[in-house]
């Protein structure tokens, strides 16, 4: 089905991260809403003291490692199950792109996992411009994956499916 599909340029790419961002700035909030509950409930039960604290946000901010890497969890998320479980995120859906392996068959979660970590927060990207012609950045090459453009048809057909499960 997408053997003929064309792999996806650095623009359409950038586009749907930007579109990311957005979902993940929202993600993010949300996070922090999250952490701060965590950080009331452990505080009301006994287990911290928000007494050398002025508040909640107080306590996250003097033990920010441990939120950036909760944060970093919920990204790492974002992108593993949205890659894993249907090849695309909300912004590669609206720019109709598709993450498969070279042969069109789905990723695996060792895929995603290593295809996040060698994206290097989408600059790996730029490897486009540095290969051109190939249509395949840094996390691509490295992890035996691609991006394709479905056309509309195909992306009604996979998106139909996908609201079927």
């Amino acid at each position: 089905m997408f053997a003929d599909a064309p792999r996806a340029g650095l623009v359409r790419r950038l586009a749907a991260i930007m579109y990311d961002w957005l979902i993940l700035a929202a993600l993010w909030m949300a996070a922090m809403g999250l952490a701060l509950v965590l950080v009331a409930l452990l505080n009301s039960i006994g287990v911290i003291s928000l007494a050398n604290y002025t508040d909640h946000a107080d306590f996250i901010t003097k033990h920010k490692i441990w939120f950036q890497l909760y944060s970093l969890l919920w990204f790492a998320w974002f992108y593993l199950y949205f890659w894993c479980t249907g090849g695309q995120t909300l912004g590669m859906r609206a720019w109709r792109l598709l993450l498969v392996q070279q042969n069109g068959a789905a990723i695996s979660l060792k895929q995603a996992a290593l295809r996040a970590l060698s994206a290097l927060f989408g600059l790996g990207n730029i490897w486009l411009w540095l290969r051109w012609g190939k249509g395949l950045a840094l996390q691509d090459q490295l992890t035996g994956t691609q991006v394709i453009v479905l056309s509309k048809e195909q992306s009604k057909l996979l998106n139909l499916h996908k609201a079927a499960r």
